[in-house]
């Protein structure tokens, strides 16, 4: 071995992984159990739950995409086009409804169930298993498991994403940056959370490849301290620009790149021509604005200089694996952005400017308007199975410098800081708080009962042993009732906040109705008119998408647009004077609900001190779990539907389709 193969050693992660797990041993057996159970519980009455507005909206656009009427143009609003992609394909092959629309997402949740094996040898036999039932029956993931959104893609993405930095610190295989270019790839053809995840990435392997750097030096004590300290800020920079500062490198006693500095090359070099648009964040601050010549100009500038930059340092680092990495990257970004080269320019400027551009100027609108506990109050109320022994297992994990588990740790306070101090919050980012809980306590669950059969016998052992497992029985079963009931006894029901606002079960009720009228004259077309106002014609462009003679309007011109012959769906404000007189009373129905938030808004920092220190808020948490909320408690947008008397058909002069705003 040569000197350069010792220092590379040395900087090697000196995790120790546990003797090899077989492929296809008892932990895959059970852990493949467990995913069967995971696809039964979201692929069962995966359409019994009335589509929600976002879900109408991603279902409508693939549906129009999978018939080419108009084809699929990527729109930042709805995030990325991947999911676009996978729901339009779906439709092609098993038809288009309210099942179909969710089944990638339920193929989504039940690959995450799967993902502990590639990391068995370092979790265990009993953390491997632990960390797939926890996947398996966590609230959040169920649920958004069963939802036709793209947060469970880019988690599926998130966790092989870091599964494969890990894997690669580990043994150095190609393979794992290959990994690495795929997912980071996907995950930003999926949602912007995407520059979040590699945030904390970037600065995780920045901090662990200045600890390798220190290695090859041969720093200790409290010099490395010292120059920890020092080279951390830089370090990034080193590598980057590892050939050109050769000589002070020689100096520094640096020898050669660890595998955290060509992880972080890679996913650098990635992601840096993304950021295109945040150039703009300091000519905001200046209080520069641009016209839209002006920022296009200088859209084609930075992005052109970015990808001259990470060109240069990708060449320079290793042209094959810079040309390979690039090639799964931009082989996977471009032909979904462009959806297949059919809009290319204006894809290629979606990807590198324009998600990032409206996400941006998202974080001032703050939707949602969730107060600053939103995930320290959501996450014990759904996750506190996995909650409990991650935050304890964390800190011994850390206190015995346990790699993986600091991986954890920070993939899940960094994911916490980043969506806490983001601006929008909503209860379906809380996926992504739930799953490195997951991982994090089936971890201690696999470290635990090895040191707790490493001092079998004695009094400690014999104490936290069984303390832990009745506490881990009763949570567990209290997480499971949870996952049910979210996900299936009122799933469409906002009786808990983590359902939010969902669309009223009257809705499909009376599509269904609606479409029986349609089938009852099969050569004339039934007329119906649905009020647009306040996002009302959401979900019912999806319910009404295969009836020619639907119309949309605002409440200024129902009155124009609707005849006694037609369906109308309005809400009832908007049905007044003449209209009302030629319509009657008409059905009342729920339009949508929502979970009232009025209560844990009126919070204060005094108040939830209080709470915790008086043990109000353990009571209130214990009723919730028991209870929730009645439903005559939850907030609601009640509408009308008048169907008519005689024949509803429209002739040559009824109103003609329209698409939804």
């Amino acid at each position: 071995m040569t000197s350069e193969e010792v220092v590379e050693a040395s900087s090697r992660p000196v995790e120790r992984a546990t003797e090899p797990f077989p492929l296809w041993g008892r932990t895959t057996w059970i852990v493949l159990g467990i995913v069967a159970i995971a696809a039964a519980l979201r692929f069962w009455d995966l359409g019994a739950r009335a589509i929600h507005h976002d879900e109408s909206l991603h279902a409508t656009y693939s549906w129009y995409f999978m018939r080419l009427a108009p084809i699929y143009v990527h729109d930042p609003l709805m995030h990325g086009p991947f999911q676009f992609h996978a729901m339009a394909l779906v439709f092609k092959l098993f038809g288009d409804n309210d099942y179909t629309a969710r089944i990638p997402a339920a193929l989504a949740g039940t690959a995450i169930v799967a993902t502990p094996l590639l990391l068995r040898q370092w979790l265990r036999p009993v953390g491997t298993v632990a960390a797939s039932a926890f996947l398996a029956l966590s609230p959040a993931v169920l649920y958004y498991s069963r939802f036709a959104r793209e947060d469970i893609y880019i988690a599926l993405w998130t966790v092989l994403l870091f599964m494969a930095v890990w894997r690669f610190r580990q043994d150095g295989r190609d393979r794992w940056l290959a990994l690495i270019a795929g997912t980071l790839a996907l995950s930003f053809a999926t949602k912007e959370s995407a520059y979040l995840t590699a945030a904390v990435l970037l600065v995780y392997l920045d901090v662990t490849l200045t600890q390798a750097l220190l290695d090859q030096r041969g720093t200790r004590g409290a010099a490395r301290w010292r120059d920890g300290v020092l080279l951390a800020p830089v370090a990034w920079a080193i590598v980057a620009l590892w050939y050109a500062i050769t000589p002070l490198r020689e100096r520094l006693r640096l020898t050669s790149i660890p595998r955290e500095g060509d992880a972080l090359i890679v996913i650098g070099i990635l992601t840096l021509p993304q950021l295109a648009a945040a150039v703009q964040l300091p000519l905001a601050a200046a209080g520069i604005e641009l016209d839209g010549t002006a920022e296009r100009r200088l859209a084609v500038v930075t992005i052109s200089a970015l990808l001259g930059v990470a060109m240069m340092v990708g060449m320079f680092w290793d042209t094959r694996r810079w040309a390979i990495v690039s090639l799964i990257f931009y082989g996977i970004t471009i032909p979904l952005f462009t959806t297949e080269f059919t809009n290319l320019r204006g894809g290629i400027t979606s990807d590198f400017w324009g998600s990032l551009d409206y996400w941006i100027a998202q974080q001032g609108v703050r939707r949602g308007e969730q107060p600053w506990f939103y995930y320290s109050m959501m996450v014990p109320l759904y996750e506190f199975l996995t909650l409990i022994p991650a935050i304890i297992g964390g800190w011994w994990l850390l206190e015995r410098r346990h790699g993986l588990g600091a991986l954890f740790v920070v993939w899940g306070v960094g994911t916490f800081a980043a969506l806490t101090s983001a601006g929008e919050k909503m209860p379906w980012l809380l996926v992504h708080l739930a799953i490195p809980l997951a991982f994090l306590a089936a971890l201690t669950a696999g470290e635990g009962i090895e040191w707790l059969r490493a001092r079998r016998g004695r009094t400690s052992a014999r104490v936290i042993a069984p303390l832990s497992a009745v506490l881990g029985v009763v949570l567990a079963l209290v997480s499971v009732r949870a996952a049910l009931l979210v996900s299936f006894a009122h799933s469409d029901t906002p009786v808990e906040p983590l359902i939010y606002t969902q669309t009223s079960p009257d809705v499909p009720k009376l599509s269904r109705r609606i479409h029986a009228l349609a089938a009852e004259h099969p050569d004339e077309r039934l007329v119906v008119v649905v009020d647009d106002s306040e996002g009302a014609s959401w979900p019912w462009a999806w319910y009404l998408r295969d009836l020619p003679g639907t119309t949309y309007a605002p409440s200024s011109v129902l009155g124009t647009t609707w005849h006694s012959g037609a369906v109308l769906l309005a809400l009832p404000d908007n049905v007044t004077g003449t209209l009302r007189a030629q319509a009657g009373a008409g059905e009342p129905y729920v339009h949508r609900w929502w979970f009232p938030e009025e209560g844990y808004r009126a919070t204060t920092g005094d108040s939830l001190l209080s709470d915790l220190v008086t043990g109000r808020m353990l009571l209130r948490w214990a009723r919730f779990q028991r209870d929730r909320i009645p439903v005559e408690a939850i907030g609601r947008m009640d509408a009308v539907a008048v169907f008519p008397a005689s024949t509803p058909v429209g002739g040559a002069g009824g109103p003609q389709p329209a698409t939804p705003r």
